[in-house]
């Protein structure tokens, strides 16, 4: 399709969740048309979606996430909190038992947004529905990529749809279709070779059902339970979402997986590091029956270093890296991917060689950066446990007995536990966790740990209230004294 004086011609994106739509509206400013491809009918309203199991369980948006939504859909926080979603300050509203300790609890000015995944995505699909140059087509699945004469360049797509099969032309095709991503297979028929792929094999199974939200409730807005690797494998959440109710999350590594019927879903989550969950849920109103999703292994295409990719292609979301969804970083990434793609086809615009002379190769080694330090720390994190199935670092051990110690001090010390959630929070990089005054404290913390038991240097047993916080007029679950 040849440009026109009004943008880059058209562009087509596979796949229309979270990673598909925002792909499409970073597209839309530059391109005359951005056609987006979904197999599958889309729902009318916020509703699950088969081809997105994983949209049924607890999800999270940090701080970076957040604010680049609010960025490519200005007013979308104030529009989600009208239909129901919490904005909230995690190291306040979130009561985090982190690999066995508490995090302390205190005004951090880090923002977030509770909503089930349902509810985010059809408020994103709405938003991207309005945009003049954007058609999302449904019922149409992409067989394989379409190339120029010498393979170089992909020039479009061949999709199966409702009038059978044809050929779809664009400018660039960008794959959003998550873990069933055929793209490997498309690169090695087309002479590219396949992507190395890293994978972290752990068994994990996560069980989720809605409940209705204990009137006057104000404990927290969202609850984690994770105990100490490697002799805790189960975790659970419990999270304000829209419709004034409650998503718990039950998860289970290496076939420990949390059941579906009523007494075993609660014996699960009695089984859990601690009680509280079961606490808070056992004379809770279910809305919903439990549901499972299982996910065998994390991984990471590393499409970067391919020696060589096709001009007008690139991926992102699922379809490049799949974290394990327990550290809740997904959502983030994603949206901080698409961002990327947009200020990289802004750039080419301007480039002598436009869309084709280094934008596919370069967009994916930008995308492994913004991945790496996500896949490192959860990988890191899951290596803990010995059954984990994977490459091990040298080094292992001491790095596991830092974090150790530094999601220990953030039990206590909420300056230390700030530059944490700057790092996770992605409004920093690693060097976060370089500072000196936070280098300086973990420092001296890991020596303490040397001669002082944990228990007397860590909150290990006591749920911590927001600052400012009474007793509970809700009698939903048990309370307790702050740290």
């Amino acid at each position: 399709m040849q440009p026109t004086e009004r943008g880059l011609g058209h562009a087509i994106v596979i796949g229309s969740s979270i990673a598909g739509l925002l792909s499409a509206r970073v597209l839309a400013p530059h391109f005359d048309k951005v056609l987006v491809l979904e197999r599958e009918q889309l729902p009318e309203g916020p509703e699950a979606r088969k081809s997105v199991p994983q949209g049924q369980h607890v999800h999270a948006l940090l701080e970076a996430g957040m604010r680049t939504l609010e960025g490519l859909f200005p007013g979308l926080v104030q529009e989600l909190v009208a239909g129901g979603a919490d904005l909230v300050d995690l190291a306040r509203d979130a009561a985090w038992l982190q690999s066995g300790s508490w995090k302390v609890r205190y005004e951090s000015g880090l923002q977030s947004i509770l909503a089930s995944r349902p509810f985010l995505e059809w408020k994103v699909r709405n938003r991207v529905a309005t945009l003049p140059n954007v058609e999302v087509r449904q019922g149409y699945g992409v067989v394989e990529l379409v190339t120029d004469a010498s393979r170089q360049r992909v020039t479009g797509v061949k999709v199966q749809g409702p009038d059978g099969e044809q050929v779809l032309e664009g400018a660039l095709v960008v794959d959003a279709s998550g873990r069933g991503s055929r793209a490997p297979q498309w690169l090695e028929v087309l002479g590219y070779g396949r992507p190395e792929e890293e994978q972290m094999g752990i068994d994990l199974g996560y069980t989720s059902r809605f409940y209705e939200r204990p009137a006057g409730f104000d404990d927290w807005k969202i609850l984690v339970l994770n105990g100490r690797a490697p002799e805790a494998k189960r975790s659970g959440f419990i999270s304000n979402v829209e419709g004034g109710r409650w998503i718990v999350s039950l998860n289970g590594y290496f076939g420990d997986h949390p059941p579906t019927d009523e007494a075993g879903f609660l014996e699960f989550a009695r089984g859990l590091p601690r009680p509280d969950i079961y606490e808070y849920i056992r004379n809770a109103k279910p809305l919903t029956q439990p549901v499972t999703h299982k996910i065998p292994s994390s991984r990471w295409l590393h499409y970067e270093k391919l020696a060589r990719m096709p001009e007008g292609f690139v991926l992102l979301g699922d379809s490049v890296c799949a974290l394990n969804p327990v550290f809740g970083q997904g959502l983030t990434v994603v949206s901080l991917a698409a961002k990327l793609l947009g200020e990289a086809v802004a750039r080419a615009r301007t480039s002598p060689g436009g869309l084709h002379r280094g934008l596919a190769h370069g967009y994916q080694k930008e995308l492994s950066k913004l991945v790496g330090l996500c896949w490192s720390l959860t990988t890191t994190m899951d290596l803990a446990h010995p059954e984990t199935r994977g490459k091990r670092p040298p080094g292992l051990k001491a790095v596991l007995w830092t974090l150790q110690n530094m999601v220990d001090l953030t039990s206590l010390d909420a300056r230390s536990c700030h530059a944490f959630y700057e790092v996770l929070h992605m409004r920093k990089g690693a060097e976060g966790l370089l500072q000196p005054a936070f280098a300086a404290s973990l420092l001296r913390y890991s020596l303490k740990s040397l001669f002082v038991p944990r228990e007397q240097r860590a909150n290990l047993t006591t749920l911590p209230r927001a600052p400012g916080q009474g007793r509970s007029p809700g009698g939903a679950g048990p309370v307790v004294d702050a740290a």
